[in-house]
């Protein structure tokens, strides 16, 4: 085999491996400065809010109606940062926090931390245990806190995620997305500047490799991961300066079709996971790829994780397929079904019976209505995109919930089930081909199990 086949299977693994990294710092720059849909910038070290009522009309696609976002892409080269949290009694919260290899390497809020809220002081990595360096907080800066996090990379992402009962809840998400904040300890610390970026100076074809070389210097990998990512050096991702912006023919032709190798198995392994039961596809372990990584609120539990870490290292690059990372599902966890109990594409053509058994949990559940293949909620006269937990809903006899999914509006929220009519809550379906989600907040044993399964879903007429 010549050298520049192997090269090629070589750069197909190092894709897989960097990917994730490449995927999040992208996306960190880009929020930063340009935004994400309706979510305006605000550069690093502050947050922004999606503040437009989730809807058919959000910038977002698979937009969660249940749940509002703010976002803050956080720089700690400058040194530490307060976290405020603001209380939120009563009401769901959880703040995730993602390093640049898309590892969420703790939570805050209603799961960890409660409802009280507070100052959290977050840390660049290695100063929480080393009092000797500049960026180390001193005893009394420490327990002037609530909590302390140290960041295992220099720049990270924070996810907040209010819970949200509809148009009418609003004003008071927007309040408590106002009080979100972070502030620098010293008021003269100077100014964020975010992940270096030189990938212009090289060809768009070779963009990828650059970035991940100048990334993986800049935020090296878990100390477990370091001996792998020197297997990668006759690619010259540990080079400085750059093979790539006068790069060798060869090389260049292994790197080119590595990466579009790697692409393509990437999407054939990420269809070929995608196992229904009952017609559902869940996300219970999608997000146990991390390893390493252990702050407050993540379980180091061997339930929770990927012994293989070839199979995280996969895992991990499908995660970063997904726009807005994704969590343990301890902390939530959702299923998709998009056909009916014989295996037929739901559509609105037809109406629907789903029986739902309420999924035990701590916080709430929904399903929601999403047209196919765009991922948009559903317009509908009620403005009704979910079935809500929270909502004043009908239960059966037998403790479900049962849900009638048409298009048109019944003339009563009744259906025929078994020879009688009986009350039903009534979901708007699309006019042509949807999905439903099954989203679970702090699920309870039996979801977390495996044990709770949605059940199927069948057609009326």
């Amino acid at each position: 085999m010549r050298a520049d086949d192997q090269r090629v299977g070589l750069a197909c693994e190092a894709f897989f491996f960097g990917y994730p990294l490449v995927c999040a710092v992208r996306q960190i720059i880009r929020i930063a400065h340009d935004g994400l849909g309706p979510i305006e910038p605000a550069g690093f070290n502050a947050f922004a809010h999606e503040t437009d009522p989730p809807g058919p009309h959000s910038h977002f696609l698979h937009v969660s109606p249940d749940v509002l976002v703010s976002l803050a892409q956080v720089d700690l080269s400058p040194g530490p940062l307060v976290l405020h949290v603001p209380p939120t009694p009563g009401r769901y919260l959880v703040l995730e926090f993602y390093d640049v290899w898309l590892n969420v390497f703790a939570y805050l809020g209603t799961r960890v931390t409660g409802d009280d809220g507070g100052d959290i002081l977050l840390l660049p990595p290695g100063t929480a245990d080393a009092p000797g360096t500049a960026d180390a907080p001193s005893t009394a800066d420490a327990s002037a806190h609530d909590r302390v996090v140290e960041a295992p990379s220099r720049v990270v992402s924070i996810i907040a995620r209010f819970g949200y009962g509809g148009p009418a809840d609003l004003p008071a998400v927007r309040a408590l997305q106002d009080t979100l904040t972070l502030r620098p300890p010293d008021p003269g610390a100077r100014r964020p500047e975010g992940p270096p970026d030189g990938s212009k100076r090289v060809c768009d074809d070779l963009r990828f490799w650059e970035e991940l070389r100048t990334w993986l210097h800049a935020f090296p990998p878990p100390a477990a991961e370091g001996d792998y990512a020197r297997r990668f050096e006759a690619l010259g991702l540990l080079t400085d300066p750059s093979p790539y912006i006068d790069p060798d023919p060869r090389l260049a032709w292994s790197l080119r079709s590595g990466l579009r190798t790697g692409r393509d198995e990437l999407e054939r392994l990420a269809a070929a996971g995608r196992r229904a039961h009952q017609g559902w596809v869940g996300t219970l372990h999608e997000a146990d790829y991390n390893l390493d990584r252990f702050g407050p609120g993540v379980l180091d539990d061997r339930h929770w994780e990927i012994p293989d870490r070839a199979q995280a290292r996969i895992a991990r690059a499908m995660a970063a397929r997904r726009p807005l990372g994704i969590v343990h599902a301890y902390e939530s966890t959702s299923a998709c079904c998009s056909v009916d109990a014989d295996g037929r594409h739901l559509t609105g053509a037809h109406s629907y019976l789903l029986r739902l058994p309420p999924p035990a949990v701590d916080a709430f559940w929904t399903v929601a209505m999403y047209d196919e293949p765009e991922s948009y909620l559903v317009d509908n006269p009620l403005h009704r995109y979910a079935i809500d937990s929270r909502d004043d809903l009908v239960h059966a006899a037998d403790g479900t919930v049962p849900i009638l999914i048409q298009s048109d509006a019944p003339a009563t929220e009744t259906a025929t089930d078994a020879g009688a009519a009986m009350p039903v809550n009534w979901l708007p379906a699309a006019t042509g081909d949807f999905r439903l989600t099954l989203r679970m907040y702090l699920p309870g044993k039996e979801v977390l199990s495996g044990t709770y399964a949605p059940p199927p879903i069948h057609r009326l007429a």
